[in-house]
């Protein structure tokens, strides 16, 4: 299942945004205080509500007022409206869809004023795909509709309906539950990996990477994970030739990378992480949440350009693309030295006019310049910046 768009109303700053994403890597440029951040979070708001539930996703960010647009008179209606590409087969994908909009009550209280999902839930051997749907109202009544039935049930008015309603021995919807559960985020800085790190069982690493340790060691034990932390030596040994290895080593509670360089002769040296630069700490991050086992379906990475040498942005470049075979990525930047490395139609420029965002695919002229190699996105971005397509 990939993301194909998502349109945003009145989450913080945001007014109203359209954004169509590409199958594999979606670029969002802009400059500081365009709103790129914010879009990064209306997806994450979306992903901690249907992981955790629409409390922890609302009070995790201050309360409803602070999420939802602000407005003198009467209160935004916050809504989220997604469209996805479902594979049915090795040949077969159809569209599907879901969202939802929530109301401000009073005392900061809120409430679900609408949801509603398409998708298909099976596809039967031999047979077509089983098309299924569910919608709620304002008083929770979700209708849920397949090729067989028509079930309703009730559902709390503070909560979503995805994932709390049942049709046989699965949640409705639970193909795009699973898929927005499994959406990842990373925004990892070298300061937070030189600090200590405790055992941590979970799989999923972090999106600040403080269990990087953890999910290093875990790494080592399967093949997998092996020829995973092989993907990561290959490409940061083009950045730092004497690399070798990885490793985690127990000091009292805490457990420590170390990363092996090799010397003159057949002499190592280790180094900890409070030894190592910032750029190779985070370049080591970043690729460790791209080659991450499992990998995540979709992966949102926040601009990898912070702390790291423009001269090092084409390995990173090179490893999304890579990764992308398997995992839809979306990146941030406002960095000329790491758009070069994409095509036109990956990116997607995000602009703020009179404190509106918008985003919009490279306006044509540059586009078509790029391909007839007139100019490169680099030259145009720091000339006379990348010009959004009109709307």
């Amino acid at each position: 299942m990939k993301l194909s768009s998502v349109r945003i109303r009145h989450y913080k700053s945001l007014d109203d945004v359209n954004i169509d994403f590409s199958d594999r890597v979606t670029v969002l440029v802009g400059p500081n205080a365009a709103g790129k951040s914010n879009i990064v979070d209306a997806l994450r708001f979306a992903r901690d509500a249907v992981s955790f539930d629409l409390e922890h996703a609302i009070s995790s960010r201050g309360g409803i007022s602070r999420v939802r647009q602000y407005s003198k008179t009467k209160p935004y209606k916050l809504s989220l409206q997604f469209k996805f590409l479902q594979d049915i087969s090795e040949t077969d994908s159809r569209s599907a869809e879901y969202e939802f909009s929530i109301e401000s009550l009073t005392a900061s209280n809120y409430a679900v004023d609408h949801e509603q999902a398409s998708y298909f839930e099976s596809v039967r051997p031999g047979g077509l795909p089983k098309a299924a749907s569910f919608a709620r109202d304002r008083q929770g009544v979700t209708r849920t509709k397949d090729e067989a039935q028509e079930k309703s049930t009730r559902v709390a008015l503070d909560q979503l309906a995805l994932r709390r309603i049942w049709t046989g021995t699965l949640p409705a919807g639970w193909i795009l539950d699973h898929f927005i559960r499994d959406w990842r985020f990373s925004s990892i800085y070298p300061n937070r990996l030189r600090e200590p790190s405790t055992p941590d069982k979970d799989t999923v690493l972090s999106e600040d990477g403080r269990n990087w340790a953890s999910i290093i060691k875990a790494l080592r034990r399967t093949v997998r994970g092996r020829q995973a932390l092989e993907r990561i030596r290959e490409a940061l040994r083009i950045v730092v030739p004497t690399f070798e290895e990885v490793s985690v080593a127990s000091v009292g509670s805490y457990l420590v990378p170390n990363f092996r360089f090799s010397l003159k002769g057949n002499d190592s040296v280790v180094f900890d992480p409070v030894q190592l630069s910032d750029g190779t700490l985070r370049v080591f991050g970043i690729l460790l949440a791209l080659y991450q086992v499992p990998a995540p379906k979709f992966l949102v990475i926040e601009e990898p350009e912070q702390t790291v040498h423009p001269g090092v942005l084409a390995v990173l470049a090179d490893a999304f693309l890579e990764v992308s075979e398997v995992t839809q990525i979306v990146v941030t930047t406002h960095s000329p030295n790491l758009v070069d490395h994409f095509q036109p139609t990956d990116i997607r420029v995000v602009t703020l006019e009179q404190g509106s965002t918008s985003v919009a695919n490279l306006k044509k002229s540059q586009v078509e310049a790029v391909k007839r190699r007139l100019m490169s996105m680099q030259e145009f971005m720091l000339a006379e910046g990348l010009q959004p397509e009109p709307s």
